[in-house]
């Protein structure tokens, strides 16, 4: 029934956003957050708690997670990286810069936020989780949102999905610390740790992974023009591995999802029939689930008098802070003014992924309740700029042959 529910709400919200020249993805974002206590259970506690039995034992956490991994699979197949080679430098200056830059900024208002909505432990570990959340870009949604306007194959789409993944990379390396200040001791040991162990399966994924995949497609790759059964479960092994060790490294899974993807990616052929196959079930039941589940856990109607403000300061600040740096970035490397325009709204769209990294800092008491729901309405309008921002830059985007031929030639 949960399921059922969930499907029915998003498809209906999505398709009206889509209607009103929204992305579908943030409809079905914003349909989480309103299956919720945000609206439906502050309007019908009741009904909402008869359906969604907080209290009680939900496999929405299980199929949501799947869902998201799945979905970084696909996201990482999507695109041909390749294209991004020459301009690695740029990729890496962009994310250290936004990340960097929003720190800067969440410092400077930190001070301010404390006076009205104060923590309860350390007071550093809360201005640098404000500035991490500022940062942090959702891959997940900023890939569905370039699959449905077909700006994947463009070179402002691989260079913003490539910026958003090193810059979340860098973000959770730099939670480790957070949580170190929050929970001493502070072991900087363990974050050297963390990054030589991804550095090292990265660059075994992308050698010995791919040796192994063309190893495998020339036996039993094939059965027609579509991969085998053999090769779609050989693919989906290796994804939950890479998921697998990267949770344990301490990074999260999705990165280890990514990664798969980013390993299949270089044999376009096989890539675009794998993503045949999954594309519709994840991005028609799993994901939706993962919205809702997120948003079960948010609670907007707790906003109330400076908390308004606070909300409207934090996505001046954090739009600023990650996509007004990342433009600055794409004008100076060389980039179109429609090109930047489109690589600062996607740098700058938070998704749910803010979601996860709000949640970990209520549990780990960084945030208080007040904060949590500042910066989660935040996100929310962040989120609601970027469709209407790319299609402006680029008219018709969701045409798929003259959007790609358009931005390709900008």
């Amino acid at each position: 029934m949960q399921i059922a529910i969930i499907l029915a709400a998003s498809k209906s919200v999505g398709s009206l956003f889509a209607r009103c020249g929204q992305s579908r993805s943030v409809g079905e974002i914003l349909t989480g957050v309103m299956l919720g206590p945000s609206l439906f259970g502050w309007l019908a506690p009741g009904a909402f708690a008869a359906i969604f039995r907080p209290e009680g034992p939900s496999i929405l956490p299980w199929f949501s997670h799947m869902g998201l991994v799945l979905a970084l699979f696909l996201i990482g197949m999507e695109f041909d990286f390749r294209t991004v080679v020459p301009h690695a430098g740029k990729v890496v200056a962009a994310a250290a810069g936004t990340l960097l830059g929003s720190l800067l900024l969440g410092a400077a208002i930190a001070p301010w936020l404390w006076s009205i909505v104060p923590g309860s432990g350390s007071r550093l570990a809360y201005t640098l989780f404000l500035g991490m959340t500022m940062a942090i870009t959702a891959i997940p949604i900023m890939g569905r949102i370039l699959m449905e306007l077909d700006l994947t194959k463009t070179r402002v789409g691989v260079l913003a999905i490539t910026t958003g993944a090193f810059k979340d990379l860098l973000t959770w390396f730099l939670l480790v610390l957070v949580i170190g200040i929050a929970r001493p001791p502070f072991d900087p040991l363990k974050i050297l740790k963390m990054v030589a162990a991804t550095g090292l399966l990265a660059t075994f994924a992308l050698t010995i992974g791919r040796r192994a995949i063309a190893w495998f497609q020339r036996r039993w790759g094939w059965k027609g023009e579509h991969p085998s059964g053999a090769m779609i479960g050989f693919l989906l092994i290796g994804l939950m591995l890479l998921a697998a060790t990267t949770a344990w490294i301490g990074i999260f899974a999705i990165f280890g999802a990514f990664l798969a993807g980013v390993t299949v990616s270089s044999d376009r052929r096989l890539a675009e029939a794998v993503s045949d196959r999954l594309h519709d079930l994840t991005i028609h039941l799993f994901l939706p689930i993962f919205f809702t589940y997120t948003g079960l856990r948010c609670d907007l109607s707790s906003l109330h008098g400076s908390l308004w403000l606070a909300m409207i300061l934090v996505t001046l600040v954090g739009s600023l802070g990650s996509g007004g740096i990342a433009w600055a970035f794409a004008r100076i490397s060389g980039l179109s003014r429609a090109e930047a325009i489109a690589y600062g709204a996607l740098i700058n769209t938070p998704g749910l992924m803010v979601l996860i990294l709000l949640n970990l800092g209520l549990d780990l008491e960084v945030i208080p309740k007040g904060l949590f729901s500042v910066l989660v309405g935040s996100a929310m309008i962040r989120n609601l700029l970027v469709t209407p921002l790319l299609r402006r830059v680029s008219p018709g985007c969701g045409e798929a042959k003259t959007s790609a031929h358009r931005i390709q030639q900008a």
